[in-house]
């Protein structure tokens, strides 16, 4: 069964959402940390968003559109963005608090924060099976960000207003054994104090 966020972007979860939002208007500035290639971008720019206004920046990319740079030092003055977009980025993050800490810094006071991972029940070693490497540690609560409490968590000194929240009702994972069809994913979208 084909969903309304389309059967390989993930990233609609969070993008959809945050378009619809009043304080967000169509002149916003927006970072979406590691989109790889421009689609993201150009989805925002679908959704009516200014193309100038809408940043990419990833480790890695196939698009001149897109700044190479580091989730954990943001090439980017304070307050540069009114939202950031962090989708099933920081399960690899070898220091998520960092990259939380950088995503407030670049945000504007009452900006917003987008963020989304894949659900997962598996443990390290299921990971090694099935990857060949293990994901990040949380290093507030000891294991992987997989649910909006852990994200609640992670941002719990900037939070402040919680505008979308999707927190993987399904519950489905990957597992040591293999891939699943529609793993089930965790979104969360909030404005920061300000």
């Amino acid at each position: 069964m084909k969903s309304i966020y389309g059967v390989n972007n993930r990233m609609n979860l969070l993008i959809y959402p945050l378009s619809v939002i009043e304080t967000l208007d169509r002149n916003a500035r927006i970072l979406i940390i590691g989109p790889r290639n421009e689609n993201d971008l150009l989805s925002l720019v679908g959704l009516g968003f200014k193309r100038e206004n809408v940043i990419g920046l990833d480790l890695i990319s196939y698009s001149s559109k897109i700044v190479l740079g580091d989730m954990h030092d943001i090439p980017f003055p304070n307050d540069h963005f009114d939202a950031v977009i962090c989708g099933w980025t920081i399960s690899y993050s070898t220091n998520p608090t960092r990259a939380a800490e950088e995503m407030v810094r670049v945000t504007r006071p009452a900006g917003l924060i987008a963020i989304g991972v894949e659900y997962s029940n598996m443990g390290p070693e299921d990971e090694m099976q099935l990857l060949g490497y293990e994901l990040q540690e949380f290093d507030k609560i000891g294991r992987r960000l997989n649910s909006t409490a852990d994200f609640r968590t992670l941002f719990a000194n900037q939070l402040d207003r919680v505008y979308f929240e999707h927190d993987a009702p399904r519950r489905v994972s990957h597992s040591a054994e293999g891939l699943v069809d529609r793993v089930s994913n965790v979104g969360i979208i909030f404005s920061i104090a300000g």
